[in-house]
Formats: C-alpha cells, structure tokens, sequence
C-alpha cells in the first residue's frame, strides 16, 4: 500500500572544481581582489579561504600563495609544472599561443583553488555562472583559469579575460584557441623597477616592445635595457667599412668552399684579387680578425667552421644596412639577399669608394636595431632550451648574427674585437 505521506529526497548534489594561476605571489592582494569583486568584507574569510553563496550555489575558495611559506612554494610550484607539462603536449595549430601560456603559467605566483557545489539540475547555466564569476577576475589578477573537462567531449580548457572580463578560450587540450597571438599579462615594468633608467631608453624599449608584441613574441617585462646614446661606443663609417670587406671576403671564401667544392687553396686564390684591392702587403693581415685571417689560410678547416664562415654573410648585411647601403633590416624569419650583398661592394675599389656611396646611421638608429634583436634573441635563446618552435617563425641563427653585428657596431663589452663580442642574453 503507498504511504500516505512520502518523504522527498534531497536533489543529487553536483560538485566541481577549477583553477586560477595568479600573478600576485602575495596573499593580500589577492585576498583584496577576491573580496572586492564579489563584495564581501575581507574579514568574512578564513585565512586564506573564502566562502560565497549565490542562491543554492556554494563556492570555496582556496588562496596559495609562494610567499606563505616553503611549503605553499613548492605547492604552487607542482602545480605550475604540471599544468605546463600537460598543455605542451597539447598538438595545435596555435604554437606561439601555446609557448605564451607557458610562460604565463610559469610568471604565476599564486595558486587558487574554486571549489563548487550545487543541487544537480540547470548545471550548464550553474556551472557557467560560477566560471563566470571568477573569470572577472583574471584582468585583476594577471591570471589564466583552468577548468578540467568531465567527458571525452568536454577537454581540460586554460581561460582568460579581455579587461572588460570577457571570457576567452586560450588553448583547449584538443588544440583550440579563440586567439592568433596571446601575450602573457606583463607585471611589473622597467621603469615601476628600476625608476632611475633614462626616458630615451624607457622609450627605445616601448619601441622594441611596440614590434615583437605585434608578431605574439613574448619577452618579460623588467628585461633589461642596453647602452645610452652616452654610453654607446659606436663604431665610425671606416671601421664599419673595413669589417664588411673582411666579411665579404670570408663568406666568398666559405662559399667557393661549400658551394664551388674548391680546395681551400683554390677558394684563397678566388678572393685574393679583393684582398688584393683593399689592402696592401703590410695591412693585408691586420684588415681581418686574428681567427678570420688563420681561418683563410688553414688548409685544413672544418666543415662547421667553412659553415660558419658562410653565415657571415648575414654579419656583411647588417654592416651595409648601418652604412646606409640596404634600406632596412627586415623581420629576422629568412637569410639575407647573398648576391645583393656582395654586389654592393663588388664595384668598389678601395675604402674611400665605399664611404661616397655610404649614409651611416645614426647612433640612435643603430641602438633601436641592437635594442629590438637583444630582446628577439632571448626569446630565440629561451625557445631552443625549452625546445619550442622558434617564436613567429624566425630563424635563431639569422638572429645571432645580426645580435652579433649589432653590438660589435655599437661598441658593446668595452669595444670589444669582432673575435670576442658577445651575444649575452
């Protein structure tokens, strides 16, 4: 017989948890950001917990942050880590987009944990309005939520917001994203570091800054800047002429090696008339660089260094583009015009020709150029150890010399010789 009176079962609960990467590494900022976009007085957490009631929706929220102490670090720290391991392995056509959420998980110094329950029906609408909530928050926090899928359709999804809050898909585990660049929020900047650097080299970065963001390239923010126009050592249009015969004449030599598979004699013979033209008996050692000069006569170089040899090419490019002879330095993603190269010199007879046809660039010019491929080879750098492609397809070793050049010409290291400047990064 059916009871009279039957008791009602409590609705099935729905439970689920997502997660936040925060900038901040420091609990009360966080904590302050947290309870002033939900309204609350701070003093209604727990430490660094928060309890949030929206109708019969009832949010947790857990705050870990490095500075806590070792224990909180390491936490924030695995769980970093195992983010970015996971979403590496995510195939996508968005590879930038995947190198940049590596970074931007790796800036995080906080780590928050959303946990979520609520009677089980109208759970897309629910779910959404929780997600929703906190995703207002990711401007604020500098931060990217992760939001872990439930079924083989429903992939783990990493999230961030426009600063009006808008949601945005950044990379799904099955490679989807709503962006063709992402740049990870930057934190603090040179000038909030270090308030003592010049305006002229603040402005110099913002112009670097103003072309690598526009190809998605992501460079830290506080990363340092180069020489002032004061500091600058730059080298004058003879030295700049001299050094592009000697790189001319290493790269024809490389390549009558490579190419014409002459023997080294033979490829010595070939450019003996140009070393003939600019230099005389008693300059003819002194015009190259102690290893350029044991490079043309050693009868038994290597195949790496007659390849090196060869990129010198792209050494010779920058030297005419800082006398004026080649219009710009185009976006570094492919080797320079070889032939243009040599053309430009071929007709020359002597280094004064070479300085008529010359306009060299200003010191400014040349410390914008070796500013911008500063910053473009740590990102090459940082892409080769972590094993990424090379960011807005360009080509690491076309970068290294142009670095290279760039600081041989702005007279970086204490003018440093061609044989010893560096490419620090």
């Amino acid at each position: 017989m059916r009871p009279l009176f039957q008791k009602k079962k409590p609705p099935r609960q729905y439970e689920k948890s997502i997660f936040i990467f925060a900038l901040p590494d420091a609990l009360d900022p966080v904590m302050h950001i947290l309870c002033d976009t939900f309204g609350i007085d701070p003093a209604s957490g727990s430490g660094n917990t928060l309890q949030l009631h929206n109708g019969d929706i009832t949010v947790n929220a857990a705050v870990i942050c490095e500075t806590i102490n070792d224990d909180a670090k390491a936490y924030v720290k695995d769980q970093r880590d195992r983010t970015r391991s996971h979403f590496m392995k995510v195939e996508t056509a968005h590879t930038g987009v995947r190198t940049n959420l590596f970074y931007q998980l790796g800036r995080a110094g906080c780590f928050i944990t959303v946990h979520y329950t609520f009677p089980a029906e109208n759970i897309p609408q629910k779910r959404a309005a929780v997600e929703d909530m906190f995703i207002r928050t990711l401007p604020l926090l500098h931060g990217v939520m992760l939001i872990p899928g439930e079924t083989e359709n429903d992939a783990d999804a990493v999230y961030c917001a426009d600063p009006d809050g808008t949601r945005r898909l950044l990379l799904s585990e099955t490679g989807e994203s709503t962006f063709e660049t992402y740049l990870p929020r930057m934190g603090p900047e040179l000038h909030e570091l270090y308030p003592d650097i010049p305006a002229q080299q603040l402005d110099r970065r913002k112009r670097s800054r103003h072309i690598f963001e526009q190809y998605g390239i992501y460079v830290p923010g506080f990363y340092p800047v180069i020489e002032s126009e004061a500091e600058a050592a730059v080298r004058t249009p003879e030295e700049i002429a001299r050094r592009a015969v000697a790189l001319m004449i290493v790269s024809l030599y490389s390549e009558c090696l490579l190419a014409e598979d002459m023997t080294p004699s033979e490829a010595l013979g070939f450019v003996s008339s140009i070393i003939d033209t600019f230099c005389t008996d008693e300059t003819r050692e002194t015009f190259f660089s102690p290893k350029e000069w044991e490079y043309l006569h050693n009868a038994d170089s290597t195949q790496q260094e007659r390849l090196n040899g060869s990129w010198q090419y792209e050494n010779l490019w920058v030297m005419e583009w800082a006398l004026g002879l080649v219009e710009t330095l185009d976006f570094p993603r492919h080797y320079c015009d070889v032939p243009e190269s040599v053309r430009l010199l071929k007709d020359c007879q002597n280094i004064e020709d070479i300085l008529a046809k010359a306009k060299p660039r200003t010191a400014s010019e040349l410390l914008d150029a070796c500013d911008l491929i500063f910053c473009l080879d740590w990102a090459c750098v940082d892409a080769r150890m972590y094993r990424f492609p090379m960011p807005a397809d360009m080509d690491g070793g076309v970068v290294q010399e142009r670095h290279r050049s760039l600081n041989w010409l702005i007279g970086y290291d204490e003018s440093a010789a061609w044989d010893d400047v560096g490419t620090d990064t």
